[in-house]
């Protein structure tokens, strides 16, 4: 019974009991699940259609692949094939040339891009043939059918697209003839000139200095023809395509020989201003200021020039100026400094003759306290002079002697010096220098070696010497009128606070001395 109970009890609960809630579906996840089934569909859909509908590559097609790919042989029958198939279509041309090119049937080859050129075939391709077949004839040596190609190409191709390699073909066409028809390299650098708009700013800049270098050389054959009016000439064009200091040292010693000083001095001036350590043009610009007898302007240029070369017979030069000027004080202070480089009793006599005329010139102004005060002056440096050359008289004649038959040597060298820099350089203990050199003797110079002597003004005594080989019996003659420049630096260190200078020599005769600028 009482089983029967549990039983009915058990169904009736089962039968009342609520039904568990569903959850419903999740509507986003549908939505993402739908669009990436679609996107599988639609890139199955797009892969179908590029494997299926594209069009078949074509023989033209590939045998272009083929020449891109470096397989000119293989794309050659291809290119053939096409040509007799269809004798009308152009565009074969170009690339039948770069075929024939790359495997070595040239004369077919230019026959085709020849073809091209007359047709005025235009496309991506023309240039590329034509740069090719220009490159081929360069490495043969063969600069006119370079050049040919190069103007018939004009009209097919854009200009930018040829242009630099145009210029590169003259730059290395006027190099093979710089020695040997100078004519014809100034022909082909100007050629090259014409170019510039379409070339980068670095070609241009060579073209530029290589065509104003021809251009100085052309003066020079000019110079030595005695035709100064042709040099002039060539000598501003050089200046138009590319203004360099050389150039204008140059024209400025031409203008001094026509008596033309102030377009040389303005010339000078230039070359002073743009290279600051370019002391010969510093000292033509003193030289022909007195030509020209304006001291003014000797003395403002003579002052600059002391600045980076301190030597003796600058600040001589100065006090001459000072005095021409009235300006003794100044010509006491140039020959002080110049004392104070070397002491020498002809510097001291010139000193205190300059102190007594000074002394004069302030009693007739009646400025007695100030006369007696330079008198002084002169009075202390007749007593330095006095201890100076006491015992001494012997060896101021032998050194007078030795000068006067220096300066009659030097009638008779076979070199004059065109150039010179002399340096020592910031944080540096060896002095450099750079000197140019130019035979000026009637015939080429078969033994040639020049000695350069570091000498310090301050402990009065040579640092070191190095010898310059300029020819040898052995080598290459230095030719007459030719130039050179020879670079050297002192073998031993010296101190950088001392005064320093630079003594030429030629078999022991002295040809000049630079003082040492400090930079």
């Amino acid at each position: 019974m009482s089983g029967l109970l549990y039983r009915t009890i058990v169904e009736k609960s089962f039968l009342n009991a609520q039904p568990a809630a569903k959850k419903p579906p999740d509507k986003n996840n549908f939505k993402l699940w739908q669009g990436i089934v679609l996107a599988v569909c639609l890139t199955g859909v797009a892969a179908w259609v590029v494997l299926f509908l594209r069009p078949a590559e074509t023989p033209y097609q590939h045998a272009i692949y083929l020449i891109k790919s470096g397989k000119a042989a293989a794309a050659l029958p291809i290119l053939e094939d096409l040509s007799k198939q269809q004798p009308d279509n152009v565009r074969l041309f170009p690339w039948l040339a770069q075929a024939y090119l790359h495997t070595d049937r040239v004369a077919e080859g230019r026959l085709a891009l020849d073809t091209a050129l007359r047709m005025n075939v235009f496309n991506d391709s023309m240039a590329s043939t034509v740069l090719s077949y220009a490159s081929y004839y360069e490495v043969k040596g063969d600069y006119e059918e370079a050049q040919e190609l190069y103007r018939s190409a004009a009209k097919s191709c854009p200009p930018k697209s040829l242009s630099e390699s145009q210029a590169k073909m003259y730059l290395k066409w006027a190099d093979k003839q710089q020695t040997t028809d100078l004519p014809q390299a100034v022909a082909h650098l100007e050629s090259a000139y014409a170019l510039l708009p379409e070339i980068s700013d670095q070609l241009g800049s060579v073209i530029r200095h290589k065509l104003s270098e021809a251009y100085r050389q052309s003066a020079t054959i000019a110079e030595a023809d005695d035709n100064d009016d042709k040099a002039q000439t060539i000598l501003e064009k050089s200046v138009s395509v590319s203004d360099e200091p050389a150039t204008r040292m140059i024209l400025g010693s031409i203008y001094a020989r026509q008596k033309k000083l102030d377009q040389a001095i303005a010339n000078y001036d230039l070359v002073a201003k743009s290279d600051i350590n370019n002391l010969e043009a510093r000292h033509k610009i003193v030289e022909l200021a007195c030509v020209q007898k304006d001291y003014a302007k000797a003395q403002t240029a003579l002052i600059e020039l002391t600045d980076k070369e301190k030597s003796v017979e600058n600040f001589q030069l100065l006090a001459s100026l000072d005095l021409k000027l009235g300006n003794y004080p100044g010509a006491v202070r140039a020959f002080e400094d110049a004392t104070d480089l070397r002491q020498k009793p002809e510097l001291l006599k010139e000193l205190h003759s300059v102190l007594l005329d000074w002394s004069n010139q302030l009693k007739k102004e009646n400025k007695l306290q100030e006369a007696l005060a330079v008198q002084g002056h002169a009075e202390r440096v007749l007593e330095q002079l006095t201890d100076l050359t006491k015992d001494k008289d012997d060896d101021e004649e032998k050194t007078s002697t030795d000068k006067k038959n220096i300066v009659d040597e030097q009638h008779n060298l076979p070199i004059a010096l065109s150039f010179s820099r002399i340096w020592l350089a910031k944080g540096s203990l060896t002095p450099e220098g750079e000197i140019k050199i130019k035979n000026v003797s009637s015939q080429a110079l078969n033994d040639l070696t020049l000695t350069a002597v570091f000498f310090d003004n301050t402990a009065r005594h040579p640092t070191g010497s190095v010898a310059m080989t300029v020819a040898t019996p052995q080598s290459a003659p230095f030719e007459l009128g030719a130039s050179r420049s020879l670079y050297f630096s002192c073998p031993n260190i010296v101190k950088a606070d001392h005064q320093l200078s630079v003594i030429l020599f030629w078999k022991g005769r002295l040809l000049r001395e630079f003082p040492v600028v400090k930079l």
